[in-house]
């Protein structure tokens, strides 16, 4: 008996199943939609505002480096011999 009411509600979903969800994904479309667009420019924001500390952090970077002079030798270290 079990099994005929499984294939019943089974036949039941399969007939009816697109029509009830075809409606209920036609109301959820705009909200998702709306989430997906929301997504996109949060995103868009974000990796836009990486790029620009991105550029400014290789700004301090060469300006460092630049203004960094040459370190002269230490005493410890030993002058190289020429090779012949």
């Amino acid at each position: 008996m079990e099994l005929i009411g499984a294939a019943i509600v089974g036949a039941a979903a399969v007939l009816f199943g697109p029509a009830a969800m075809g409606s209920i994904g036609a109301a959820l479309r705009p909200a998702a939609k709306g989430i997906i667009k929301g997504s996109v420019a949060a995103y868009t924001a974000v990796a836009s505002a990486a790029s620009e500390v991105t550029e400014q952090v290789g700004d301090l970077v060469a300006e460092a480096k630049a203004e960094t002079p040459t370190a002269p030798p230490t005493a410890d270290a030993k002058p190289r011999r020429r090779s012949r």
